[in-house]
């Protein structure tokens, strides 16, 4: 189910299951740590509907490529068995985007979800949907329909706009409350997804206030206060700050807060250009404890130009497990000339299974000179499935003039499935005159296949009668 926030995503999935799937059994993780659990348990019996609410909690962050990849392995078991999910446009957009070359986060992720025809669910109703008797015979919904504008009853009834309203009159009778909701709104935009710490909104907030309003408020109850117009329920329906239930029992965790959907979604309106002060920065690079979160803020203020904030947030994400922190890390010292740095942090990520990491390493080493050290890392990386190191290579050799080595590394990438490397030295000695050597590699490259391989040995043939 794909729609907007407060559009009614998860009750019309529910009306569809009660409807369709009344005797059906329903299963409801609360986080991606329980789901991969069930799945590897292989637990979900036939007949049953495994609900992912708000989906991207599942199809991103840290385990999502491995829930990904168990839920895919499910839908190929014995069924019937019906996974469903919610989800927002633009997390579906992000998950089911070509990737650029080398920067493919969610593969998996990406390939579920090509599988599927979105069902999306409209931000407002129709006129004609409105003008039902089942509308005005229930007193709430003809209630919102007539305070509502443009037919989006769904968000009336979830108390967005009052919500909306709550927040932006914050900013003059409690400006504390107004700074901790737009860090949490700041968080959530720049790719926190976890819920929030209060010790994260605690230390961005007073960057978010004039020098007048720090000066004027209590430091031993401000916050405490802060937090709590943040926490009140407008119409007793939705507060900005949720608490987050435990995952392990009851209640709700301490010092966690998740922002309103619908908040979310509006600040990704209104404070969509807007760059948030040095104290967010330095309290998210302290406090956020998700690899993925700070990775995503690490790339947010790379974005930004906040540089050495990026290079810190990388760097607490290598440190909390982060391989595409660590990879970006040792991608950063190599292009300051650290290059002992980058290839020690390249090892790590390799050593953890990273083989983009080998690709980055064979690179570095080659743009380094040292070609003898790169032949392994790049064998290696085809073997993995990437011949683009060897191709390289075998091209760096050429152009150094060791073309005997250049041959050598061209047919290993052409073993591999690749004749790029081998047409490409064909062209390299019919440039230098050599055309019997070209017409032999050539003639290697035509056997593997590829038409520009055998337009190639043709025109060799035809200069050399």
């Amino acid at each position: 189910m794909r729609g907007e926030s407060c559009t009614g995503k998860t009750r019309t999935a529910f009306e569809a299951i009660r409807v369709c799937l009344k005797d059906w059994q329903l299963v409801f993780p609360k986080n991606a740590r329980r789901l991969l659990a069930l799945l590897d348990a292989n637990v979900l019996a036939p007949r049953t509907v495994l609900w992912l609410n708000e989906a991207q909690i599942f199809l991103t962050g840290t385990d999502a490529e491995e829930v990904t990849a168990a839920l895919h392995s499910r839908l190929e078991q014995t069924g019937p068995v019906v996974i469903l999910g919610t989800l927002w446009p633009e997390y579906h957009r992000t998950l089911t985007a070509t990737p650029e070359p080398g920067k493919d986060a969610h593969p998996n992720a990406r390939a579920l979800l090509n599988q599927v025809k979105p069902v999306d669910v409209p931000a407002s109703f129709t006129t004609t949907a409105l003008r039902t008797s089942l509308v005005h015979c229930d007193r709430s919904l003809a209630t919102a329909v007539s305070t509502s504008t443009g037919g989006r009853i769904t968000q009336t009834l979830a108390a967005g706009p009052q919500l909306v309203d709550h927040y932006q009159q914050a900013a003059s009778h409690s400006p504390y409350g107004h700074a901790v909701i737009t860090t949490a709104m700041d968080a959530r935009r720049l790719g926190h997804i976890s819920p929030l710490p209060a010790a994260l909104l605690k230390a961005a907030a007073p960057g978010y206030l004039t020098e007048q309003q720090r000066a004027a408020a209590d430091p031993d109850t401000c916050f405490a206060q802060a937090l709590d117009y943040a926490r009140e329920r407008v119409r007793g329906v939705v507060a900005a700050l949720e608490p987050v239930a435990n995952p392990d029992g009851m209640g709700a965790l301490p010092d966690i807060y998740r922002l309103s959907d619908y908040l979310d979604h509006h600040a990704r309106t209104i404070r969509r250009y807007a760059f948030p002060p040095e104290s967010f920065w330095t309290a998210a690079r302290d406090h956020a404890a998700s690899a993925a979160d700070l990775e995503a803020l690490a790339e947010a203020a790379d974005r930004r130009g906040h540089y050495r904030m990026a290079a810190a947030l990388y760097q607490r994400a290598a440190d909390a497990g982060g391989m595409g922190a660590l990879v970006e890390l040792a991608w950063r010292r190599g292009r300051a000339g650290d290059l002992d740095g980058a290839e020690q942090l390249y090892q790590r990520a390799i050593e953890a299974g990273d083989m983009g990491a080998l690709v980055e390493l064979a690179q570095l080493r080659q743009r380094a000179g040292d070609l003898d050290g790169a032949e392994p890392l790049a064998q290696r990386a085809a073997d993995a499935g990437d011949t683009g190191p060897l191709v390289e290579l075998a091209w760096r050799r050429g152009e150094a003039g060791d073309l005997d080595g250049a041959e050598r590394v061209a047919q290993r990438a052409a073993n591999t499935g690749n004749i790029n490397a081998l047409v490409r030295l064909a062209w390299r000695l019919e440039e230098a005159g050599d055309l019997e050597g070209a017409e032999r590699v050539a003639q290697r490259a035509a056997d593997i296949g590829g038409r520009e391989a055998l337009i190639r040995l043709a025109r060799l043939r035809k200069r050399g009668h």
